[in-house]
């Protein structure tokens, strides 16, 4: 389910979906889960974790002391070897030690269960998971005002980034360079076409893509996906000075699909998973996830949820968010738009007991009636944050700035926060990272059911880790980038901590130290956040040092 408001008249309706099966004679496609009984056979050992985590995960356990445990180890590769002919095994869920698998034969259910290292094999839904569709795209029908404008640099985004003081951290330099952030959604269909966020895609920091409801790399449009995580996308990594900048915009990104825009089905929650363990393996820092789980369709209503299962640990989805928690990944879960429904309370995986639950608030901070509440049915308080997302500005489909409404919203925002806040503290526990900002919020000392802990100040979070821990604050911002390198007739100088003061002088010396071209502020221009330069085309091949000096900055660049 896709944690984003519907509510006419107040909200903006998106193009809503028609989905045409290409074929309606195509046979009944069947996703099960495969319980393994251990992971013997295994080719891997905890001695040797780099053979199935990436540096970049192994060094996010070392950093916060995490050992290799072992769930970390791979199912065995020679019960995938048994089962493989009998079916396709879509995933592998070294978790919980299970095969996602898929299948046009139910009677193959009994031939797998019949192995001695299976324990059961659950059917998790009974659609057509590997079936070609079209979407019909409804026409964008506006019910909402439009987005708020502002001549600061943030533009529509101003009071959504203010509001949470997170350009404390932006100012200091901190705009998630290096943090990945792994998003799990229901497609992101024109996010690769968008000029919002031109630059994840021209600078190399989209990392992966995977989509687990059709098995293929494609989360854009083919088969076509839905455009909600675009728009949480954009929340994130939108990145037009004054018109519209996110939370997070330096970061690194993955992509997954998990939701099935055809059906709601328990499947949903264990593609969840299996991408959490992807991103985990691949050194993800964050996930973003804006989606909720309470019933499914009637004919998986068995497999529903009820308010007395969101004890933070019974569902699937709920279990993987601890999960890759404990592996120390901070993950940024909205809380649903259910508030002003019969279920009232927070959807699944927004209950997770280790998860940061976010709810919805106006830009006057006052919660959103169709923010759920909590808490848990454990007790324990939900949602943990509120950001804005009633409306929140964000990147519509037809490439334009638009305001919306949903919790699908506040989470990807307050995530983005996160990773922030994670580049500045490379090395502090997340989840001690996480209490911080509790510690922030508005009403840290009297929770309650609507705001949980309240509006949190990330300007505050991160003077008080400064304190706990001066030794781990990054010290070494990359204020600037400067490309093409090699260069020939022209440097291109990006700001990436977009701070927008003038650029005074740019000089360039050989390796000897000699200066060779200087230039003023007069004749370096200046168009969308990038400083351009000529220097003289008749420079020798070889090594030159760029000296640029800011306002408020002032560093060399070895090209």
């Amino acid at each position: 389910m896709i944690n984003a408001t519907s509510r006419a008249p107040l909200v903006l309706i998106l193009s809503v979906l028609t989905l045409l099966l290409s074929q309606p004679s195509i046979a009944q496609t069947y996703t099960c889960y495969v319980q393994l009984r251990d992971k013997e056979q295994s080719q891997y050992t905890l001695g040797h974790p780099e053979a199935f985590l990436s540096p970049k995960a192994l060094e996010r356990r070392r950093q916060q002391h995490i050992p290799i445990a072992p769930n970390d180890i791979p199912v065995s590769g020679a019960y995938v070897r048994q089962i493989a002919p009998l079916c396709r095994v879509a995933a592998t869920l070294r978790w919980t030690n299970g095969l996602l698998i898929r299948t046009d034969d139910i009677s193959v259910v009994t031939r797998i269960e019949a192995f001695p290292f299976v324990s059961s094999v659950k059917v998790l839904s009974r659609g057509g998971a590997n079936t070609m569709y079209k979407a019909l795209d409804a026409p964008l029908i506006s019910k909402a005002a439009p987005p708020t404008t502002d001549s600061t640099f943030y533009g529509a985004a101003t009071r959504q980034t203010t509001m949470i003081h997170l350009d404390r951290l932006h100012g200091l330099g901190y705009w998630g360079d290096s943090v990945v952030i792994a998003i799990m959604d229901a497609g992101f269909l024109y996010a690769d076409s968008s000029h919002y966020m031109r630059r994840v895609f021209d600078e190399g920091r989209l990392l992966y893509t995977w989509n687990f409801v059709f098995d293929t790399f494609e989360v854009y449009g083919n088969p076509r996906a839905n455009p909600h995580g675009e728009e949480t996308f954009s929340c994130i990594a939108a990145n037009v000075p004054y018109k519209i900048v996110g939370t997070a915009p330096n970061a690194q990104f993955m992509l997954f699909q998990t939701e099935d825009n055809r059906s709601e089905t328990i499947a949903e929650e264990y593609y969840w998973a299996a991408a959490a363990e992807r991103a985990d393996s691949m050194g993800a820092d964050v996930f973003s996830t804006s989606l909720g789980y309470t019933t499914f369709d009637q004919s998986d209503s068995a497999d529903s949820h009820t308010y007395a299962d969101m004890t933070g640990h019974t569902t699937p989805i709920a279990r993987a968010v601890n999960t890759a928690a404990s592996k120390g990944i901070i993950v940024v879960n909205s809380a649903g738009n259910e508030g002003a429904n019969a279920w009232h309370y927070i959807a699944t995986p927004g209950d997770a007991d280790s998860g940061v639950t976010v709810g919805a608030v106006a830009p006057s901070a006052q919660i959103a009636s169709f923010s759920s509440r909590g808490p848990n049915a454990s007790g324990q308080v939900k949602p943990d944050v509120c950001a804005q997302g009633a409306p929140a500005n964000l990147v519509s489909p037809s490439n334009t700035v638009i305001a919306n409404y949903g919790t699908s919203f506040s989470g990807p925002i307050t995530a983005g926060a996160f990773a922030c806040l994670r580049q500045a503290f490379p090395s502090v526990p997340n989840m001690e990272l996480v209490d911080i900002v509790r510690q922030s919020c508005t009403q840290y000392t009297h929770p309650d059911a609507d705001y949980g802990y309240g509006i949190p100040d990330f300007g505050m979070a991160y003077d008080k880790l400064k304190e706990l821990y001066p030794q781990d604050t990054l010290t070494y911002v990359n204020y600037t980038r400067v490309f093409p390198n090699p260069f020939t007739s022209t440097l291109k100088i990006v700001m990436t901590d977009l701070l927008h003061d003038s650029l005074n002088t740019a000089e360039l010396y050989d390796i000897s130290g000699q200066k060779v071209w200087s230039g003023s502020a007069q004749t370096i221009t200046f168009t969308n956040n990038i400083w351009e330069i000529a220097p003289p085309v008749n420079l020798a091949a070889g090594v030159y040092i760029l000296s640029i000096n800011r306002v408020r900055k002032y560093r060399l660049e070895k090209l």
